[in-house]
């Protein structure tokens, strides 16, 4: 059994930080056990390309551009007598540049996030944290499209 805490996805919203975003750089990152459950950096960056194709077909996936798709993934083996599963915090968030008004200095804002606990046994650590990707990309592409009609 595998469970997490993520919210249901809410009503898209057209946040003004996600205006006029055109591009991304998408940056993947696993601390911990990860790789011993399944889930490699390699393992969530394709997850994260191939769902920004398919959800997101406007935004422009570039290596250079300032603005980043951050996906982060801490999980952690549990095994203590007959309990044999993982636990973790999973983060997704959305950054790009800004401009300080005050100052005119330049900064590096979240523009949209998205976080949760997950646990469960450990054959189903990979596929709960991919299924976590996948809400945080719909609601995010809602969220996006709703913003840039």
């Amino acid at each position: 059994m595998a469970g997490s805490f993520l919210v249901s996805p809410a009503a898209a919203r057209a946040d003004p930080q996600l205006r006029k975003l055109e591009c991304v750089n998408v940056q993947a990152a696993v601390l911990e056990s990860g790789t011993s459950l399944g889930i490699t950096r390699e393992v969530l960056r394709e997850a994260l390309l191939a769902g920004i194709h398919t959800k997101l077909p406007r935004l422009k996936l570039e290596p250079t551009c300032p603005n980043r798709i951050f996906f982060k993934v801490f999980v952690q083996n549990l095994s203590q007598g007959m309990i044999d599963g993982f636990y973790g915090h999973i983060a997704f968030e959305v950054r790009r540049k800004a401009t300080f008004v005050d100052t005119s200095l330049p900064l590096d804002a979240r523009a949209w996030d998205g976080e949760s606990y997950v646990h469960g046994t450990r054959d189903k650590a990979k596929a709960s944290v991919l299924d976590l990707l996948n809400n945080y990309l719909t609601q995010f592409a809602a969220d996006y499209q709703a913003a840039n009609p």
